[in-house]
């Protein structure tokens, strides 16, 4: 059936269309409607040092690292595409669908621990609505960084940019990042159930992409001209994908 209303904590929103935006907890929200939807969350470290540089630039992508000006005059650290894979029923559960993924990565993955299974965000468990969930047990996905790869991280930068040997760490932490099999975000309206949109999966590219995306979801509801075309980004694609494994929603 269509979406009718959105079940909350304050209270029943009644509604015809709703966007699942939830990030790594997507593919557990999807799961309650019978929607099978493959995703997998990796856990990225990242690094952030203190101000007293200055010269560098605001913004630096290279294979090896990238770093961003903060707000106070810092800079995050981080080495794009390297994270801890955690097994989670999840990851279980989908992972003859990212084998590929993972076989061509391999160099920028490692086997992780079971930080992700105590998040809770990829579990199988189905919830009812009047009772606790797990979002609501763990309201912010805050999983210990990889201090080994903030180490890499931190010594990677300073051997390009020998200048950030006069600032300390002052900050590190993870968090997960939310992928689909190809790579590529699933956005779109999902077939059989009429108003629920999915805008999940992002692979990493949210901070590059999101804003566009926001448009682009925001045209599909109200009808509008895309502002541009959606349909690479349709779920509908992960029935029958290059592996060969067919996923129903």
């Amino acid at each position: 059936g269509r979406v009718s209303a959105v079940v909350t904590e304050a209270g029943t929103i009644r509604t015809r269309t709703v966007v699942m935006a939830g990030g790594a907890w997507a593919s557990s929200f999807c799961n309650q409607l019978g929607i099978r939807f493959p995703q997998a969350a990796v856990r990225q470290s990242i690094l952030a040092v203190a101000p007293g540089v200055n010269g560098l630039p605001d913004a630096l992508h290279t294979a090896r690292v990238s770093l961003t000006r903060r707000g106070n005059g810092g800079y995050t650290l981080a080495i794009s595409g390297r994270a801890r894979v955690d097994p989670t029923p999840q990851q279980l559960r989908f992972s003859r669908e990212f084998v590929p993924m993972f076989a061509r990565r391999w160099r920028s993955l490692a086997p992780g621990a079971f930080e992700g299974w105590r998040q809770g965000h990829e579990s199988l468990r189905k919830w009812v609505l009047d009772a606790v969930t797990p979002m609501e047990r763990n309201r912010i996905l805050d999983p210990k960084p990889d201090m080994r790869q903030i180490r890499l991280t931190y010594r990677r930068a300073c051997e390009l940019m020998p200048e950030l040997k006069r600032v300390a760490i002052s900050d590190a932490w993870a968090g997960y990042i939310d992928s689909t099999p190809d790579g590529i975000p699933a956005v779109g309206e999902i077939e059989g159930i009429p108003g629920f949109i999915l805008a999940a999966g992002f692979s990493g590219h949210g901070f590059g992409i999101g804003p566009g995306a926001g448009h682009m979801i925001a045209d599909i509801i109200t009808g509008s001209e895309p502002i541009v075309d959606p349909r690479p980004y349709r779920p509908e694609r992960l029935k029958t994908a290059a592996w060969g494994k067919v996923a129903e929603f």
